[in-house]
């Protein structure tokens, strides 16, 4: 009798290997669409590999949401501290290999901020009426480094209404703030110039503290503190942030959390 080999069962991509197998499958379509521009997309595949692979505060391509619309800041690899702007509407750029074609075809620059585009544009999540396409846009004011004035800045954060994941192990926004309200806050002293409270592990429901660190985990973003970036949660007028920081794809190291910090949104209320 033959012997048949039985295939091992298919492990589930990680969302940031289905995030890499978009991001090739729109370079492919692309190499297939405009074989003219095979140069110019390997360049582009080398800066969208250093965006899958980088940590948010390092990766090359970044939005800015500004009064004339969303444009792409894309970073330049060869020449530090050069940032080139690319223009959704018209996908032009502001990098010389741009205005050297006068237009006549895309720059690396304006290929690499069009793939992200697209595989945006292909979420299975389409979104609810509190959100877009998935994505709550949350305003902060920040530094911009060129000219040194305060601008207006969104940060993408994941839907929490139209997930319907609000559930244990992770917790709604009721009950986040619910239990805001219920742990004793200590301020820290120590910090004066950044002003922020933290609530202690030992003095709370073991249960419920790993269902809050869970959920900021899970739903929350990395916001730049003390230049570093923290994982981070809006919560009401506050949000709310933990210490420890684990290895990219990698869960959150639930034993070594002992606490939870909180700060007010006031970037948000001068907006």
């Amino acid at each position: 009798m033959a012997e048949h080999s039985v295939s091992p069962p298919a492990v589930p991509s990680t969302p940031q290997e289905l995030l890499a197998e978009r991001v090739e499958a729109e370079l492919d379509w692309l190499r297939v669409a405009r074989p003219a521009l095979a140069d110019r997309l390997d360049r582009a595949g080398g800066i969208l590999l250093l965006q899958l692979s980088s940590p948010p505060r390092l990766r090359p391509v970044r939005v800015r949401v500004g009064a004339a619309g969303a444009r792409f800041l894309v970073s330049s690899v060869t020449a530090r501290g050069c940032v080139y702007v690319v223009d959704p509407s018209s996908w032009s750029c502001s990098c010389p290999d741009w205005h050297r074609r006068d237009g006549a075809s895309p720059c690396k620059h304006a290929l690499a901020a069009f793939i992200l585009w697209r595989t945006g544009r292909r979420q299975e999540k389409k979104g609810c009426q509190r959100c877009f396409r998935g994505w709550v846009y949350l305003g902060e004011q920040v530094v911009d480094r060129e000219s040194g004035e305060i601008v207006e800045a969104y940060n993408p954060v994941p839907c929490r209404h139209c997930r319907g994941d609000d559930k244990p192990p992770y917790m709604s926004d009721e009950e986040l703030a619910e239990w805001m309200a219920s742990v004793r806050w200590i301020y820290a002293v120590t910090m004066p110039k950044h002003p922020h409270e933290y609530c202690l592990r030992r003095e709370q429901d073991e249960e419920t503290f790993l269902r809050v660190v869970k959920t900021i985990w899970e739903k929350g973003f990395d916001r730049s503190y003390l230049r570093r970036p923290w994982r981070s949660l809006d919560v009401a007028d506050y949000y709310i942030w933990v210490h420890t920081q684990p290895e990219p794809g990698m869960e959150a190291p639930l034993s070594e959390t002992v606490l939870i910090n909180r700060a007010e949104r006031l970037q948000e209320r001068l907006a």
